[in-house]
Formats: structure tokens, C-alpha cells, sequence
């Protein structure tokens, strides 16, 4: 046998166990998405959570006036203060690019940024109390869990340190929300 006779063996014999090898793991990957049970994904939608929330506890007609309501004076709030934390971020990376960062500046950034966080987390538990407040008790158990999932959509809150999910941690994208069957 020639050289090239047995280049070409090797090389056949390299790509067959290439090709096995691909098949194999694309079989074993299918059947362990068949095999794993995956709860129902429902994103967060970003522009119509009005109807969102509305669908998801089942508001009635008597609710929906005071929930319009919650939810009118919770989004220019929220949106407020989300445009100021905005702001501040931009402020705070700018000023930390700079050539000679004032890290006084960055303190009170960093001070005003967690009085702004504080804001936000009060003038949510208060949506969560007005919208609480007009619900039946099926109600508050979806409600409770709708904010559970939006606030913590990966359940890794408590999960966090040695071991846990920590940085690096992956979330799929947008907010993972439990759907609810109405009976």
C-alpha cells in the first residue's frame, strides 16, 4: 500500500467518526428535551401589561375601573423614576470613564441611585396593596405569584452566594410569568 492509499483510509475513517459522533449527540440532546417536563414559558409583555395582568387574575367588570386606576397611577410613577435611575446610570459610567473620576460625585450618585431604588420597591409594594386590595382570594394567590415570578423570575433570589446562582447566572430573555388556568 502506497501513502496515499493510506491517508485516504485515515481520513474516511476520521470523518465516520466525526459523523457518528455529531449524530450521537444530536440524538441524545432531543431526547433529553423529551424527557424534561418544562413549565409553559409566558413572557412578561413589556407593552401591554394593562391586559397582561387584566388576563392573568381575571378582573372582573366591578374591578377593572380601580384596577385602570392602580395601574395609571403605578406606570407614570414608576416611569418617572425609572427615567431618572437611567439618567444616574448614564452619570455614574460617564463620570467613571473619566480621566480623573470625582469619586465624591460617584457617592452621592450612588446615594441618590439607592434613595430612587427605595422609591421604586415602596411605590411597588403600594400597587401590590391597591391592586390586593380589590381581589377576590383566587385572586391574591395569582397575584402573589404573578409578582413572586416578575420580581424573581429565575427563583435564584434566595439561591444567591457560595455555590448559588450567582453572577453569571443565566435568565432567559424578558420576564417568565406562571399561566394561570381559569376553571
Amino acid at each position: 500500500m502506497n501513502k496515499t492509499a493510506i491517508y485516504i483510509i485515515i481520513i474516511i475513517f476520521l470523518l465516520v467518526t466525526n459523523l457518528a459522533t455529531i449524530f450521537t449527540i444530536v440524538s441524545l440532546n432531543r431526547k433529553e428535551k423529551e424527557g424534561v417536563y418544562q413549565r409553559p414559558v409566558i413572557e412578561m409583555p413589556r407593552d401591554n401589561r394593562v391586559g397582561y395582568f387584566h388576563n392573568q387574575l381575571g378582573i372582573g367588570d366591578e374591578q377593572l375601573p380601580a384596577f385602570r386606576d392602580y395601574n395609571r397611577q403605578f406606570n407614570m410613577e414608576a416611569g418617572e423614576l425609572t427615567v431618572k435611575m437611567r439618567e444616574l446610570r448614564h452619570q455614574m459610567v460617564d463620570e467613571m470613564a473619566s480621566e480623573k473620576p470625582d469619586t465624591a460625585l460617584l457617592n452621592e450618585i450612588a446615594s441618590e441611585f439607592g434613595r430612587l431604588h427605595e422609591e421604586m420597591k415602596k411605590l411597588t409594594m403600594q400597587y401590590y396593596f391597591n391592586l390586593k386590595s380589590i381581589s377576590d382570594d383566587q385572586q391574591k394567590e395569582r397575584l402573589h405569584f404573578m409578582f413572586r415570578d416578575m420580581l424573581d423570575p429565575a427563583g435564584s433570589i434566595y439561591g444567591r452566594g457560595r455555590g448559588g446562582e450567582g453572577r453569571g447566572m443565566r435568565r432567559t430573555t424578558g420576564r417568565i410569568q406562571r399561566d394561570f388556568q381559569f376553571e
